[in-house]
């Protein structure tokens, strides 16, 4: 029997190490060619064209979440648990309601993209439209139904090859809005492909198909928690953009490589959303658990190695037009390993327990904290005091949803005590 559990544990081990390389491999690609974008849009346009796109594209972000709608949070977990039937319709039931959402949400994030940046509105509107395509992704159904290899075909490959279009056409004379139209169309087609994938084959539907009222009053707790947390990182940008002007391409050279950081290590979290959630619930404590503290190490390490790195990645990233003092570069390595750190004690931990809520409240603490502290700080300090700020909101965040995630513990060690 041991040998058996030994060999077991193996296949076990070797399996998730396969899906975290094949998620790894898509974020990658993905962040990669983002970043590659930045310094041939920073030569083709200048500090100001890219810090309008980049506005539009912070705006876009929090209208990506409106559109994705919680699937992020709730879809993992959901789908892992479904058969392939169920599955296919929870897929079906997403498709419409996003199909549903785009076109109002859209309309309403472009025209405030448009106002925040009147320099250069168009810009900013094509840099909104980019973003906010995102929330067309399908990765939480890939996530679930344990497939990274089906999410590197089907819709990382489109929208990598997008961008690399738009960073050829720049490096070749094309106007700035080059760049983050190819986005979009490779964001666009990719949600083609990964569509017709899912919904090729006709499955007996399992569940009842729900109307699109339906589902978003299902993921309103996903969504709250989804929303609150890409405004959280999206109007530090935009309030700087019309208060400080003068550090607005700076700021949102740093804040785009954190979340590039922080988008690569999705991988990470991803593995542990599908890792975490179990039908019995002994087990799924047992596994939050080692995934909390596990993941405390690997952000620790995390944050020396973006520290490492931040100095060199400045240097290319900003095309010699931009560069952050190095005390700002630390509270960037701080945040990214934190943030990651958060993602997993809310996306895999909590969302597990069924606690999204919580999480939503956590997002609205970090808001409430954290959005001042920015403005005051950057008013006083410049950069750093943005940072500063933007980093207590995060620390008063994850400190909120652990000690939900403790108590959450200590309720289901109790429920244990008394069943047996």
């Amino acid at each position: 029997m041991t040998g058996v559990s030994v060999r077991s544990s193996g296949t076990a081990v070797l399996r998730g190490g396969g899906r975290l390389i094949g998620f790894g491999l898509s974020v990658a690609l993905l962040a990669a060619a983002s970043l590659l974008l930045i310094p041939a849009m920073l030569e083709s346009g200048g500090q100001q064209a890219w810090g309008a796109i980049a506005v539009g594209q912070a705006v876009g972000a929090v209208a990506a979440v409106f559109v994705y709608f919680g699937w992020g949070h709730t879809g993992p977990a959901t789908i892992a648990r479904a058969d392939a039937s169920a599955a296919r319709t929870e897929f079906a039931d997403s498709l419409r309601t996003r199909l549903v959402l785009f076109a109002p949400v859209a309309a309403v994030a472009c025209g405030l993209a448009a106002l925040i940046a009147p320099s250069h509105p168009l810009l900013a509107v094509a840099g909104c439209l980019s973003a906010a395509a995102v929330g067309f992704t399908a990765d939480w159904y890939f996530v679930g139904r344990r497939a990274p290899w089906g999410y590197l075909a089907f819709e990382t490959l489109p929208r990598v090859l997008g961008t690399a279009v738009g960073i050829v056409l720049l490096v070749n004379g094309a106007a700035v809005i080059t760049g983050p139209l190819c986005m979009l169309g490779g964001m666009l087609f990719g949600f083609a492909a990964t569509s017709w994938w899912v919904l090729r084959r006709r499955l007996a539907v399992s569940t009842t198909r729900r109307s699109v009222r339906e589902v978003i009053v299902a993921q309103r707790h996903g969504v709250g928690s989804g929303v609150g947390t890409s405004a959280y990182a999206a109007l530090p940008l935009v309030l700087i953009s019309l208060l400080i002007p003068a550090i607005q391409p700076t700021y949102a050279l740093v804040d785009k490589l954190q979340r590039q950081l922080s988008i690569a290590l999705g991988p990470v979290v991803s593995v542990v959303q599908g890792y975490v959630p179990r039908l019995e619930p002994a087990v799924t404590l047992r596994r939050a658990r080692r995934a909390l503290l596990a993941g405390a190490v690997f952000c620790a390490a995390l944050a020396g190695a973006v520290l490492l790195a931040a100095p060199w990645l400045f240097a290319w990233l900003g095309a010699g037009q931009v560069q952050p003092d190095y005390a700002v570069m630390i509270l960037m390595s701080i945040f990214v390993g934190l943030n990651v750190w958060e993602s997993i004690l809310a996306r895999a931990v909590l969302a597990a327990f069924g606690k999204l809520d919580a999480v939503a409240r956590g997002t609205l603490i970090s808001v409430t904290v954290g959005l001042p502290l920015v403005v005051v700080g950057a008013l006083m300090f410049g950069l750093f005091g943005a940072f500063i700020g933007l980093l207590a909101g995060l620390v008063a965040r994850a400190a909120y949803e652990l000690v939900v995630a403790v108590r959450t513990r200590h309720l289901a060690d109790t429920t244990e005590v008394k069943g047996s």
